[in-house]
C-alpha cells in the first residue's frame, strides 16, 4: 500500500507570498513522482478553480473571505475552519494516512484533524515569529508564537530547513531534538535551465554599458533591501556605470523609492515589483551580481535560484545562507547589517572577472549536488515511513 498525505498550506500557486509557497508546490509534486499520493488544501483567489489536479497533486482551495474577519488572526482562524471542513469532505473519498502542515498558518486545522481522524501530524516550520521580529512585543505576535508552539507540540515530527532553524526551534519552542528532522529546501533546476532571456530582454532594465546588480526578495526589513540600496549609493561613487534592480514587493517599497529619490540615484534603480518565475530567472541570467543581505533567513531559496542561474551571490553570515555558502568558493558572506563589507565584496567581484566566473561555476555545482527537489522528496518520504511505523505501535490517547 502506498502512503497518502494531506498537505495544508496557506500558499499554493497562484497565491504565492514567499518561499513557503515555492516549497509546498515543489515538494508535493516531487512526492508524487516518488510514489506518495498527495493532496493540498490551500486558499483561493478570484478566478482560480476550487479544485484541480497539478502534476498528480490533488489541489483543493477554500475561500478565505467566506467569513468576516476582525483582523489577521481571525482571518487565519476562519480559513483554517474551512480547511477542516474541506479535509473532512476529502476524507470521505480519500483516506489519507498523514497530515502535513506548513507553519502556524495551517496549524489549527492540522491539530483539529489529527484528533478528529486519529492521524499523525507532521509540521514543517519555515520560520518563527521570534526570529522574524527579534522577540514577541505585542498581542498579535504572542498569539502567532503560541500557535507555533502548539503546532510543534502536537506534531509527531517537526521538519526544519537548516541546522540554524533546528537550533532556533529548540530554543524558542523547546522541541525535543529527537523529534526534529533537518531537510533543506531545493529548487527546480530543470525549469531554470529551460528559461532563456529573449532578444532585447536586458535592454528593458539597463543600458548596454551598465552592469546589473540585483536584489530579489520581499521588501521587508529582515531581507535587507535597504542595505543593498545604501551599498549601491556608495558603489555609484566608485562606478557610475551600474544599475540596481530591486525585484519583489512589500511594505518597504515606498520607503526605498523615497530614499532613491532623496539620494539622487532614482535613475539608476529599477523597482520591478513582483514578477513571474520566467521573468525572475531571465533577470538573474542577465545580472552580473546578486546581493541578498538578509538580517534573518531560515534558509534562502532565492540564494539557490541565483546560484543555479550562474550569477555570483553576496549574502550574510546568518541562518541558512551561512550553511549554503562556502565563503569565496561558491559565494561571498559578509557580516549582517554591514554596508561597508557589501561595498568591499562587490568591488572585488566586479573588478575580477575570473574570480566572479569561478564562484558562479562552483555555486551551480553545489546546487546540483545537494539541493534538488527529488532528493528532498525522498528524504521527506522517509520521514513519513518512519512516522507510520512508529504510529502502528504507539499508544495514543486522543482528545476525542
Amino acid at each position: 500500500m502506498g502512503i497518502r498525505v494531506l498537505h495544508l498550506s496557506w500558499e499554493w500557486p497562484p497565491h504565492m507570498i514567499g518561499g513557503l509557497g515555492r516549497h509546498v508546490y515543489h515538494i508535493t509534486r516531487n512526492l508524487v513522482r516518488n510514489g506518495v499520493e498527495t493532496a493540498v488544501i490551500s486558499i483561493s483567489l478570484p478566478g482560480v478553480p476550487a479544485s484541480e489536479e497539478v502534476d498528480g497533486v490533488h489541489v483543493r482551495r477554500v475561500d478565505p473571505f467566506r467569513f468576516r474577519s476582525t483582523g489577521f488572526i481571525t482571518w487565519v482562524l476562519n480559513f483554517n475552519e474551512e480547511m477542516i471542513e474541506e479535509a473532512l469532505r476529502l476524507y470521505d473519498q480519500w483516506d489519507f494516512d498523514l497530515i502535513h502542515v506548513h507553519d502556524w498558518l495551517s496549524g489549527p486545522a492540522g491539530i483539529a484533524l489529527k484528533h478528529l481522524l486519529h492521524k499523525p501530524l507532521i509540521a514543517t516550520i519555515h520560520a518563527t515569529e521570534v526570529g522574524r521580529r527579534g522577540g514577541v512585543y505585542n498581542e498579535e505576535q504572542f498569539i502567532i508564537h503560541s500557535w507555533e508552539w502548539r503546532t510543534t507540540y502536537e506534531a509527531w515530527k517537526v521538519i526544519v530547513c537548516s541546522n540554524y532553524m533546528l537550533g532556533e526551534v529548540v530554543k524558542v519552542h523547546g522541541v525535543p531534538k529527537d523529534k526534529l528532522v533537518m531537510i533543506p529546501n531545493g529548487i527546480d533546476t530543470s525549469y531554470i535551465d529551460s528559461v532563456s532571456p529573449r532578444s532585447g530582454f536586458r535592454d528593458l532594465y539597463a543600458m548596454p554599458n551598465e552592469r546589473i546588480i540585483t536584489f530579489v526578495g520581499r521588501l521587508v526589513y529582515e531581507k535587507g533591501p535597504d542595505l543593498v540600496l545604501a551599498a549601491f549609493r556608495e558603489l555609484l561613487r566608485w562606478d557610475w556605470g551600474l544599475k540596481l534592480l530591486i525585484v519583489g514587493d512589500g511594505p518597504m517599497r515606498e520607503y526605498l523609492m523615497e530614499l532613491a529619490h532623496e539620494w539622487g540615484i532614482w535613475s539608476k534603480v529599477y523597482f520591478t515589483g513582483r514578477v513571474d518565475d520566467q521573468t525572475l530567472y531571465s533577470i538573474l541570467k542577465v545580472s552580473d551580481l546578486a546581493i541578498l543581505p538578509s538580517r534573518y533567513e531560515p534558509f534562502g531559496i532565492t540564494i539557490l535560484e541565483a546560484m543555479a542561474t550562474g550569477v555570483p551571490v553576496i549574502t550574510t553570515r546568518v541562518g541558512g545562507p551561512d550553511e549554503i555558502v562556502r565563503d569565496w568558493y561558491n559565494g561571498i558572506k559578509v557580516p549582517p547589517n554591514n554596508v561597508e563589507e557589501i561595498v568591499r565584496a562587490t568591488k572585488i567581484l566586479l573588478s575580477n572577472e575570473e574570480l566572479r566566473m569561478r564562484i558562479a561555476r562552483n555555486a551551480r555545482e553545489s546546487v546540483l549536488r545537494w539541493y534538488t527537489w527529488d532528493r528532498i522528496a525522498r528524504w521527506t518520504k522517509r520521514v513519513y515511513q518512519d512516522t507510520l511505523e512508529e504510529y502502528k505501535t504507539a499508544k495514543w490517547f486522543s482528545l476525542w
